[in-house]
């Protein structure tokens, strides 16, 4: 649940995070599988090493934006979708 700063504007905490690296290395493994690649194909598609998507898939290692799109694009997905889980859960947790 996101919790108030100084300023009054909400911040997320570490189970917003969390959700978030989880949620996106669900799709992306999904994502992947629905493509028949290997971890091994996805990464060299992506430019990046197999114990990278690995991490990222079990959601234990944080993308920047430019490889989460990367990522989104070599498995045909929109990254708007890739990350919308994470968001609409936080929303419902504030309310």
């Amino acid at each position: 649940m996101a919790h108030s700063s100084e300023g009054g504007s909400p911040r997320p905490d570490q189970s917003d995070f969390d959700g978030l690296l989880t949620g996106f290395g669900a799709k992306l493994r999904a994502g992947r599988l629905k493509l028949g690649l290997t971890q091994t194909q996805l990464a060299e598609l992506s430019g990046q090493a197999q114990q990278y998507v690995s991490l990222v898939e079990t959601g234990k290692q944080n993308v920047t934006l430019t490889t989460a799109l990367t990522f989104a694009t070599v498995i045909g997905w929109d990254l708007s979708s890739m990350v919308s889980h994470a968001k609409s859960r936080s929303r419902d947790t504030q309310a």
